[in-house]
This record gives structure tokens, C-alpha cells and sequence, in this order.
């Protein structure tokens, strides 16, 4: 049997060790081998996009402002280095531009929109036709139907992916009625993959009915190497991750 080697997306950079959603997280997650990066993106009121998970920086700040009612230029003085160590000090929200930058060759971006406005899609497509990143190298991926069917509007050449939450892997559910809920939720959206939580009710037989869809598989919360291994033998495609070199070598010991 051959099994193939899932991609390493790096979730939020290495944010294990570097300030999240910073050039250094995704800088280092390169390093460590990682073939995507994983961030999350808001526009602001002066029309940048911007990478930070939170709708304000009180979370990974040294100041809280909230990011859409906020330029750029206020954003910048904001250091997210700080709390996660004194070498990280000064570190600043980078744009989406910035990002694009650091992204070697054959390497890509898996881009969360956090920002559900249609003017965020706008300006994504501009900065996107500027830039000299492949659409191939990209993913446009969310937790709302609403933005993935916008994003086939607006960028229908890019990939998107629908993020499930946490909550269908949880004890809540049967394995059976977790599979039959995320199935009926893919019935209304014209996806390109998923991107689910990792846990048990991830096995052989769905991730067979996915492949039947046409659909990418990416699971996400990979943080141990006995999850890694499991999820590689089920022939996942990627592993979403915060240590990307410790997956890395994790399922090397499976495909090699």
C-alpha cells in the first residue's frame, strides 16, 4: 500500500515558539519544513488587509483597539511580540502583502477570512492580481458558507475550504450522526475541501465518502505524533498544525 505524504500547513506559523500570525511564526514554520502557512486576516478602515485572529488585539497585544475601525498605521504600533518573549519584542501585525513576500517558492498560504464584509473580498482579489503568488499555492478557507460561496464569486480560481469546529469531535455526538451532520452541511456549499478537527469519528469509511465528493481532506489540531501517524494512514491530505517540524518527522516514519 502507498501511502502518500500529507501536507504540513503551519497554523498560525510556529506558533509553539513564535508570536502568532507574525512574519516570524511563518518565517521559522518554513524552516521547520512546513509546505503551508496558516493565517487569519481582517480588513481595516483605511482598506489594508491584515493578519491577526482576533477582532482586537487585547489577546496578543501590549494595547487593545479593535482592528476594523482601526488604519494601519494604528495597527503598527501595536507590538504582538512581547508576551511571548522578550526576543519577539517590537514584532507588529503584518499586512497581507508582507506575508505574500516571505512565502518561498512552491510553498503556500492557507488565508482564513475572519472579515465577512464583501469589500474584504475586493480588496483580497487586487492585492492577490498584484502579487506573484500562484493560485495554486493558495487556499481561501473559513468557517462560514456565506464567505466560501462569496470567495467562488469573487476568486473562483483559488481553492476554498470549510472549517469545521471543535465541537463535532467532541462526546456530544455519535461518530454516525457527526459524519451524517458535516455531510449535510457540504450538501449547501460548493466547497473545494474541508478542514475538520481532528478525532475519532475521522476514519476509513468517511474520509472515502469525502474522496467520493471530490473533496480535499485537511484536519486540524494535530499535536501529537500518534494523531499524525493514524491520520496519515487514512490518507488525509494535510495536517494542520502549531509544530510543524515534530508532524514533520512524525509522518516521515510512515511514508519513507
Amino acid at each position: 500500500m502507498i501511502i502518500n505524504t500529507p501536507l504540513i500547513v503551519a497554523h498560525r506559523g510556529a506558533s509553539y515558539i513564535a508570536p502568532e500570525n507574525t512574519i516570524p511564526a511563518f518565517k521559522i514554520a518554513f524552516d521547520e519544513k512546513a509546505d503551508f502557512i496558516e493565517g487569519d486576516f481582517w480588513l481595516t478602515n483605511d482598506n489594508e488587509i491584515v493578519c491577526i485572529h482576533d477582532s482586537d488585539t487585547r489577546r496578543v497585544g501590549n494595547k487593545k483597539i479593535n482592528v476594523i475601525s482601526s488604519s494601519l498605521s494604528e495597527l503598527k504600533k501595536i507590538d504582538v511580540g512581547l508576551r511571548k518573549g522578550e526576543q519577539f519584542t517590537g514584532t507588529k501585525i503584518p499586512t497581507l502583502q508582507e506575508v505574500l513576500q516571505i512565502i518561498p517558492e512552491k510553498k503556500g498560504l492557507h488565508l482564513e477570512i475572519k472579515d465577512s464584509r464583501e469589500k474584504f473580498l475586493i480588496r483580497l482579489k487586487e492585492i492577490l492580481r498584484e502579487s506573484n503568488m500562484l493560485s495554486e499555492n493558495l487556499r481561501i478557507i473559513s468557517f462560514h458558507r456565506n464567505i466560501i460561496r462569496a470567495s467562488k464569486k469573487y476568486l473562483p480560481e483559488i481553492k476554498a475550504y470549510l472549517i469545521f469546529g471543535w465541537y463535532f469531535s467532541k462526546g456530544n455526538y455519535f461518530k454516525s450522526l457527526t459524519q451524517k451532520l458535516i455531510m449535510r452541511k457540504l450538501n449547501n456549499v460548493n466547497c473545494d475541501g474541508v478542514i475538520l478537527f481532528s478525532g475519532s469519528y475521522i476514519n476509513n469509511d468517511f474520509i472515502d465518502a469525502m474522496k467520493n465528493k471530490n473533496l480535499d481532506v485537511c484536519v486540524y489540531n494535530v499535536e501529537d505524533t500518534h494523531k499524525a501517524i493514524r491520520l496519515t494512514n487514512l490518507g488525509v491530505d494535510s495536517l494542520t498544525t502549531n509544530s510543524p517540524l515534530m508532524i514533520r518527522k512524525a509522518i516521515q516514519t510512515v511514508v519513507k
